[in-house]
């Protein structure tokens, strides 16, 4: 379902923002980013947070962003799709390549992280990865325990320019044992689109997506029935064509200003 930047915005009544690169990047607001949802919120819309990103704890992230005056319905990151699936799959012990934040959530969730035997190996994005980390997982991997990763984002935006995402650690972690994880819960998976659909009660056609890497973001968005728009702020702006990926193709807005004249 492709974004026309002529439909009529009236009948979106839910807003999901990715987080990293679209309001906020390596934990500063982007510009317009508050004077968006005030205006949104003010019109009754809801609007959610879905990240990629399992470095911080849901509720950290909701604090931060109310700290910059954004008040959200809901805040959804891989980390939570990762907690999901364990219960589902009735795992409760795993050694974690992640960070406190997301190990936190884990626990929180009655799922230990210890270097014992163990169910699974959980992989996220992780910035004090080590070799030793490399190693315990590759190990445990080969050695049977299940492999499962959070999000596939190669690359994270930081004012710097672009640098290693949990991607990157997937990408290492499979290489050491030669084996690919069963699942990558985050997104372009529609597992996340379908638990916040499933969570909030949110009718598809009335939800937009807005994000700024069209592999991740807006396909999932697209192979699961919601309106996807693509914003040219983090990733997207080091694009020739933000708004095409393959088959697929999304219109495109420059930034979150000019979507606060279209929605007004």
């Amino acid at each position: 379902m492709e974004c026309k930047l002529n439909m009529d915005f009236s009948k979106i009544n839910n807003y999901i923002f990715d987080s990293d690169g679209v309001l906020l990047e390596e934990g500063k607001i982007i510009a317009g980013a508050s004077e968006l949802t005030r205006h949104l919120q003010a019109m009754g819309k809801k609007i959610y947070i879905f990240s990629n990103n399992s470095t911080k704890h849901p509720e950290t992230m909701r604090t931060h962003y109310e700290e910059f005056g954004i008040s959200v319905d809901g805040v959804i990151n891989s980390g939570m799709l990762v907690v999901d699936y364990l219960n589902k799959q009735k795992i409760d012990n795993v050694y974690v390549v992640g960070e406190d934040g997301f190990i936190s959530l884990l626990r929180q969730n009655g799922i230990e992280h210890h270097e014992g035997d163990v169910q699974a190996v959980i992989v996220g994005m992780d910035r004090n990865l080590t070799y030793e980390k490399l190693r315990i997982a590759s190990r445990k991997i080969i050695n049977g325990a299940r492999y499962i990763a959070s999000n596939p984002d190669n690359s994270f935006p930081t004012p710097r320019g672009l640098e290693p995402g949990a991607g990157s650690m997937i990408a290492a972690i499979s290489a050491a044992s030669a084996i690919e994880p069963e699942i990558i819960l985050g997104k372009p998976n529609t597992y996340g689109y379908n638990f916040i659909v499933d969570k909030y009660g949110l009718k598809r056609s009335e939800t937009l997506m807005i994000g700024d890497r069209f592999e991740t973001d807006i396909l999932g968005a697209i192979q699961s029935s919601i309106h996807a728009l693509v914003i040219n702020t983090g990733v997207a702006k080091t694009r020739e064509n933000p708004g095409k990926y393959g088959e697929y193709t999304a219109s495109v807005i420059e930034n979150l200003s000019e979507l606060l004249a279209k929605t007004s």
